[in-house]
């Protein structure tokens, strides 16, 4: 039984801690931190399995009956946390963003791939689940067994109902980061560019926030996505896929179902009542991770579709690109 410390118990830590508790048999939840106590007295009544906890995220690294921590603390302590865990010796899941910027996330990146080398294996994970969603490796399935033809270009769309906190750059590093990654490890392929604009700002988004943000991204292959984020959009969680190839569509649609369009016939998307964030729909593909990283724990064994310090950083490098390559707004 792997023994699991969580620091950060919002939306995200407490969602990774009811998975552990409701689907992940190898593990346990023993430990939380954060500032709010009332947050964690409350999780750990729920959870019944908490043997101590903490508002000093150092504690809880430190402590003997944690065998590995999740990282679930907002973005802007991610690269404290990460030292916290470096010095720790302990299996890290760390959730992306790797850091909210790119002398942070390059620094912090050299002293995780430096102590790493130095224990000889890789000890630091990041939360990039898609990578673990049924649906998005059945459209990578159905791109490899060629019935589809070729990718040419694909469309992508990202909208939350809220996004507490967001920045503009946060739409970047918080949000579009995930289509970075995941497209990357889709198409088997490396960004060559990206290119940000910003439409008609929606009167829904808080004041000083650009939002929404529309994003053209060319892979080195040729593929070329098209894509929106949407930090307020007041009608329910919404990401949705298209992949356009030669000989017909594969896409994923808000429900989570893979509709494909080939060969004269066209499926149909699911309707019904939307999820209301990103945990409801990517549920499994947050359980699946937690499986794959609790496993890696155990048994050493690596596992190739969990994020590496690499991904992380090559997806904040991505981030960075789109982030210079903004206009002025009008």
């Amino acid at each position: 039984m792997i023994k699991v410390g969580i620091i950060g118990t919002g939306v995200m830590g407490a969602g990774h801690a009811r998975f552990i508790k409701e689907h992940v048999p190898d593990a346990t939840v023993v430990g939380l931190s954060d500032i709010d106590t009332k947050k964690i007295a409350e999780l750990s009544a729920e959870l019944g399995t908490v043997l101590f906890s903490t508002t000093n995220p150092e504690e809880l690294m430190n402590d003997s009956r944690v065998d590995a921590v999740i990282i679930a603390s907002p973005d802007p302590l991610h690269v404290p946390h990460l030292r916290l865990a470096i010095a720790s010796g302990k299996q890290i899941l760390c959730e992306k963003p790797i850091a909210t910027t790119l002398e942070d996330a390059r620094m912090i990146s050299a002293e995780i791939r430096t102590y790493q080398e130095r224990v000889g294996k890789k000890m630091i994970n990041f939360g990039f689940m898609r990578r673990f969603d049924p649906c998005y490796q059945e459209v990578r399935r159905l791109i490899a067994t060629g019935d589809f033809g070729p990718p040419t270009f694909f469309r992508t769309v990202t909208r939350n109902v809220a996004s507490t906190g967001a920045t503009t750059t946060g739409l970047f590093t918080n949000i579009a980061i995930h289509d970075f990654d995941i497209y990357r490890w889709l198409f088997k392929d490396e960004w060559e560019s990206i290119q940000s604009f910003y439409p008609r700002r929606s009167s829904l988004s808080p004041d000083g926030l650009a939002d929404p943000l529309i994003i053209i991204g060319r892979l080195k292959s040729g593929v070329t996505m098209v894509g929106d984020v949407v930090a307020f959009n007041n009608y329910g969680f919404d990401c949705r896929v298209e992949v356009i190839c030669e000989k017909g569509s594969i896409q994923i649609g808000t429900h989570g179902d893979v509709i494909t369009q080939v060969n004269g016939v066209g499926g149909a998307t699911k309707g019904g009542k939307m999820a209301n964030n990103w945990m409801v729909r990517f549920e499994p593909s947050y359980i699946e991770e937690l499986k794959a990283w609790i496993q890696e724990v155990k048994t050493g064994i690596v596992n190739p579709d969990l994020a590496t310090v690499e991904d992380a950083l090559i997806a904040n490098e991505v981030c960075a690109i789109g982030i210079s390559s903004i206009k002025p707004q009008k």
